[in-house]
């Protein structure tokens, strides 16, 4: 009996070890999450998600989040397709509704694997 109970109590601790949780991810247990989850092209503990998109005089404009343990920011992006460049136009904390705008940013280039990159390449290829 007391080596069926030890086989227990060890499926018990390896099932919880080998559960659907990730420690490479963020918990988003009390983050309610909309939009659609833009895949990275290299692994990062955070997840990032668009949350709407918008034309905006020949260009798109993005509205996403990036979800990690420790924060949960929203920006807006422009996106040139055309170009491959994007223009960072806002960023705040805790909700869409605290993003500050970017008066005169430039444009930039992708950086390659950059969560901006994955962000344009993700966007244009829903066009």
């Amino acid at each position: 009996m007391l080596i069926k109970t030890m086989f227990a109590l060890a499926g018990a601790f390896l099932l919880a070890a080998c559960s659907d949780s990730d420690s490479n991810s963020p918990s988003h247990t009390n983050q309610e999450i909309k939009g659609q989850l833009i895949p990275r092209s290299m692994a990062e503990k955070a997840d990032y998600y668009l949350i709407a998109l918008e034309a905006d005089r020949g260009y798109l404009k993005a509205t996403h989040s990036r979800i990690s343990s420790m924060s949960h920011g929203y920006s807006h992006t422009l996106i040139d397709c055309q170009n491959s460049r994007y223009r960072a136009i806002g960023y705040g904390e805790g909700s869409v509704e605290n993003i500050k705008q970017y008066p005169n940013s430039p444009w930039t280039e992708l950086i390659q694997g950059s969560s901006k990159a994955d962000l344009v390449k993700f966007v244009c290829s829903q066009r």
